[in-house]
C-alpha cells in the first residue's frame, strides 16, 4: 500500500476518518483510564490530544498504583490506627496533606491536568513509603482513593474495598489537610548582591529578619563578593528574597 505520511495535528472528523472510538479504548483500557488520560493531558479550556502512547502511560499508571497497594496491604495496621511519630513516617504524613491541599486547590479551580499531576508524585511517595511507617502508609493510601475518585473512580472503590474501609468512597467525606502537616520547617532564599542572583540559603520558616540577613551575610559566596566590605543595605522580602546592596 501507499506510504503513511503523518500530518499536523487535527481536530477529530469523520470526513477526515480520524476519529478516536471512546468504546474501543473504554473496552481496551477501561473507564478510568480513558478518563485519566483525557483529563491529564490538558486543561479544560484546551483541546486534547489523543495519542495511544499517553493511553498507555495512563494505563500503566492505574496497574502500579495497585500493585502498590496489593503489595502494602499485609503491613497495614486496621483503618482508624493512629499514625506514627517517627520522622519517617512524618515526612510520609506532610507529603499526604500536601497533597491533599494541592489536589483540592485544583479540582476546585478546574485545574484538572494539575490534580492529575499531584497524585502521579504521590504515588512515587507511596513507591518509596517506609514500611517503619504502617499507620502512615494506610492514612496515605486511604488519601489516594478518596483524591482520585473524581478522575478513576472504578480503582478509588476497589482500593478502598481493600484496605477494608467502612463504606464506600462515592459517600465518604472528603479529605482535609492539616494545616501544620502543609508547612514547610525550612524554605529556601535566593540571595541578589546588586541585583544579580548570587546564592541560595535555607532558614527556618518562621526565622525573623535579623536571623534571615544574618544568615545571608555568612554565605561563603556572599562573603567572598563581599570581600570583607559591610553592605550598604540589606533588604529582606520574608518567603521570597534577600536583596544586598553593595
Amino acid at each position: 500500500g501507499a506510504p503513511v505520511a503523518v500530518g499536523p495535528s487535527v481536530k477529530m472528523s469523520k470526513s477526515r476518518k480520524n476519529v478516536v472510538d471512546p468504546e474501543r479504548i473504554i473496552a481496551d483500557y477501561g473507564a478510568d483510564v480513558a478518563r485519566w488520560f483525557m483529563l491529564s493531558d490538558s486543561p479544560p479550556e484546551r483541546d486534547v490530544e489523543w495519542t495511544a502512547a499517553g493511553v498507555e502511560g495512563a494505563s500503566r499508571h492505574v496497574q502500579r498504583v495497585w500493585r502498590l497497594l496489593h503489595a502494602a496491604l499485609p503491613g497495614l495496621p486496621p483503618h482508624g490506627s493512629a499514625p506514627e511519630d517517627g520522622a519517617e513516617a512524618l515526612a510520609l504524613r506532610r507529603a499526604t496533606h500536601k497533597t491533599i491541599a494541592g489536589v483540592t486547590a485544583d479540582i476546585e479551580g478546574f485545574a484538572f491536568n494539575k490534580a492529575v499531576a499531584r497524585l502521579y508524585e504521590f504515588a512515587n511517595a507511596l513507591a518509596r513509603a517506609p514500611e517503619a511507617a504502617p499507620a502512615a502508609r494506610r492514612e496515605a493510601f486511604e488519601a489516594f482513593a478518596l483524591l482520585t475518585a473524581p478522575m478513576t473512580p472504578h480503582l478509588a472503590e476497589e482500593m478502598w474495598a481493600a484496605l477494608g474501609c467502612p463504606g464506600i468512597v462515592a459517600e465518604a467525606r472528603w479529605p482535609v489537610a492539616d494545616p501544620a502537616l502543609t508547612r514547610d520547617d525550612t524554605i529556601r532564599l535566593a540571595v541578589q548582591i546588586n541585583g544579580k542572583r548570587r546564592a541560595e540559603i535555607e532558614v527556618a520558616a518562621d526565622a525573623d529578619a535579623a536571623a534571615v540577613e544574618a544568615l545571608a551575610l555568612a554565605d561563603p559566596d556572599v562573603a567572598r563578593i563581599l570581600g570583607g566590605a559591610a553592605p550598604r543595605k540589606v533588604i529582606v522580602v520574608p518567603g521570597r528574597i534577600v536583596n544586598v546592596v553593595a
